[in-house]
C-alpha cells in the first residue's frame, strides 16, 4: 500500500469545491436575508410617515436658506445636493439605524427638486437630464398646506413621492420642496446589478478554500500515510509496526481500535500456527501409534518368540539383542508419542486463556471482550490457578448472571497482575448466601504472592478480580 499522496482530484479538491459551494451560496443566503430585512424595515418606515417628515423638515431649513436674489439659484443646487446626501445616511431624517439599505440597493436612491409657486424647477438633484420630477397636478398644489404624500407605485421599482411647502419666517410663499424615493426590489439588486464585489468575495471563498483544504488535507493525509504504513507492515505479517496516534479525535480513537486489532490479529494468527503445529503433531502420533508402534510391538513378540524356539542354539543371543533393540525402539517410540501428545501447555498463558474464554464464549452465545495484555512468563502452578479461576468465574456468569455481555480483561500494573472478569447481568442479591465457587475462586487467588480476591454484585452486573504479585515471579 503506498502513502497517500494528495491529487488533483483526491482530497484538496473536494475540500476546496465543498468550501466554494457551501460559502457561496451561504454567504448569498445571509446578506439577501439582511438587505430584505433592512429593505422591508426601511419601507415600513417611509410607508409610516417618514419621507413626508423629511420633507417637511427640509422645506424648514430650505426656508432659512432661501436666497434674497433671483440670481442666487446656484445657491439652491448647492443646498439640495448637500440635502440629500444627508438624508440618505443613516440617523438622518429619513433613516434612524445603522443601515445603508439606501447605498446598497441603488447608486441614485434619492432625487429631489425645488420648485417655484408656478411648479417651475429651480434646482434638482441628481443633476440627470433622464430624470423629470413627476409633479402634481395644479389642483393638488392649490390644496397642498404644508406636507404632504404624493401616490407612488410598487413596480418594478418602490416608488414613494412627497412634497412640502416652503414659507419664510414672515409667512411668505416662497416654492416647492419635492423629494422621490426609488428603489430596486432586492432581488433585482442580487440577479441584475452584478457589481464589483462578488469577483472579490468570489477570489476570496477560492483562496480561503484551497488554503484550508490544503492544510486540512496535508493534516489528515500525514497521519493517513501512518495507517497505510502500519496497514502495509500487517499484510506482510509484521504486527509491531503500530500506528500510535494518541491524538483524541475520530482518527485517533480509529487509530487506536486498529492498533488493538493488530494485537489481536497477532495473538490468534500466533495461536492458530501453535495449533496448527500441534494438530500435526496430533497427526503423526496417530499414524506412529497405529503404524510403526504396533509393528514394533509385532516384531519384538515375533523376535521372543524364535528366541524361545531357538533355546540353546548359538544363534539364540544374535536373536536375543535384536530382541533388546526391539524393545528400545519401542521405548524410545512411546517418549516421542508422548511428546507429541502433549496439551496446550506449551502455548504461552494469555493464548491459553484466550482460546478458553472464545471456547467458553461460542459455547455460552454470549458477547464476549477480551483485553489481554502480554505478560511475563509464570510458574505452572500459578497460571493453573488462574486459568481454573477464569474456567470458575466465566461458568458462574453462563449460571446465574442472565447477562448479555461479558470483559475478561488481563493487565499488569508494575508488579502486580489483574485478572478481571465482570459481566452486565442482574447480579446477585445482598441476602444471598456465598457459594462454593466463590469460596475456591478466594482461595484459589489467596494462595498466590500477595494474592488478594475481589467480588463485587449490584443490579448493573458482577465482577471478579484477582491481584497477585509477580515480582518473585520472572523466568
Amino acid at each position: 500500500m503506498k502513502p497517500l499522496r494528495p491529487q488533483l482530484r483526491g482530497l484538496i479538491f473536494k475540500l476546496t469545491l465543498f468550501y466554494v459551494l457551501l460559502s457561496l451560496p451561504s454567504l448569498i443566503l445571509v446578506e439577501s436575508a439582511i438587505l430584505i430585512f433592512e429593505f422591508e424595515d426601511f419601507m415600513h418606515g417611509v410607508d409610516a410617515g417618514s419621507l413626508v417628515r423629511a420633507s417637511e423638515h427640509g422645506a424648514k431649513e430650505l426656508a432659512r436658506a432661501w436666497p434674497t436674489a433671483p440670481d442666487e439659484a446656484i445657491g439652491l443646487d448647492t443646498w439640495i445636493n448637500g440635502w440629500l446626501l444627508r438624508l440618505q445616511r443613516p440617523h438622518g431624517d429619513l433613516i434612524s439605524n445603522d443601515s445603508y439599505v439606501l447605498v446598497e440597493l441603488a447608486n441614485e436612491p434619492l432625487a429631489a427638486a425645488i420648485l417655484a409657486p408656478d411648479g417651475r424647477v429651480l434646482a434638482q438633484a441628481p443633476n440627470d437630464a433622464d430624470w423629470h420630477p413627476d409633479l402634481p397636478s395644479a389642483e393638488v398644489f392649490q390644496r397642498l398646506r404644508g406636507a404632504d404624500a404624493l401616490p407612488g407605485r410598487d413596480t418594478p421599482y418602490k416608488v414613494r413621492r412627497a412634497i412640502a411647502r416652503v414659507h419664510s419666517s414672515d409667512g411668505n410663499w416662497l416654492g416647492y420642496l419635492y423629494v422621490e424615493l426609488r428603489l430596486p426590489l432586492p432581488w433585482r439588486k442580487f440577479l441584475l446589478d452584478l457589481s464589483l464585489e462578488w469577483p472579490i468575495i468570489l477570489g476570496y471563498l477560492i483562496v480561503f478554500g484551497i488554503a484550508s483544504s490544503v492544510f486540512l488535507a496535508t493534516w489528515v493525509t500525514r497521519r493517513l500515510n501512518h495507517v497505510a504504513r502500519a496497514a502495509t507492515a500487517w499484510s506482510s505479517g509484521d504486527f509491531s509496526h503500530l500506528i500510535d496516534d494518541r491524538s483524541r479525535d475520530e482518527l485517533g480513537r480509529l487509530s487506536a481500535l486498529l492498533d488493538r486489532m493488530a494485537l489481536e490479529l497477532k495473538g490468534l494468527m500466533r495461536s492458530r500456527a501453535q495449533l496448527a503445529t500441534m494438530a500435526e503433531r496430533q497427526r503423526l502420533a496417530r499414524d506412529l501409534h497405529d503404524t510403526v508402534k504396533q509393528k514394533a510391538f509385532a516384531l519384538n513378540l515375533q523376535l521372543a518368540t524364535a528366541r524361545r524356539q531357538l533355546g540353546e542354539h548359538a544363534a539364540s543371543e544374535r536373536v536375543m539383542q535384536a530382541e533388546r533393540l526391539s524393545q528400545q525402539i519401542q521405548h524410545e517410540l512411546v517418549q516421542i508419542l508422548d511428546e507429541l501428545r502433549s496439551s496446550d501447555a506449551e502455548l504461552p498463558f494469555v493464548e491459553r486463556l484466550r482460546m478458553r474464554a472464545l471456547d467458553w464464549a461460542q459455547s455460552s452465545g454470549m458477547a464476549l471482550d477480551l483485553e489481554l495484555e502480554n505478560v511475563p512468563p509464570l510458574p505452572a502452578a500459578t497460571e493453573d490457578t488462574l486459568l481454573r479461576i477464569a474456567d470458575e468465574a466465566l461458568a458462574n456468569v453462563m449460571r446465574h448472571s442472565r447477562a448479555s455481555r461479558t470483559r475478561l480483561a488481563l493487565r499488569r500494573a508494575a508488579d502486580d497482575l489483574f485478572l478481571e472478569i465482570a459481566d452486565n447481568g442482574q447480579g446477585a442479591s445482598d441476602d444471598a448466601p456465598a457459594g462454593m465457587g466463590l469460596a475456591n475462586m478466594r482461595e484459589r487467588a489467596q494462595s498466590l504472592p500477595g494474592g488478594r480476591f475481589t467480588f463485587d454484585s449490584s443490579a448493573g452486573g458482577s465482577r471478579v478480580e484477582v491481584k497477585f504479585s509477580i515480582e518473585e515471579t520472572h523466568a
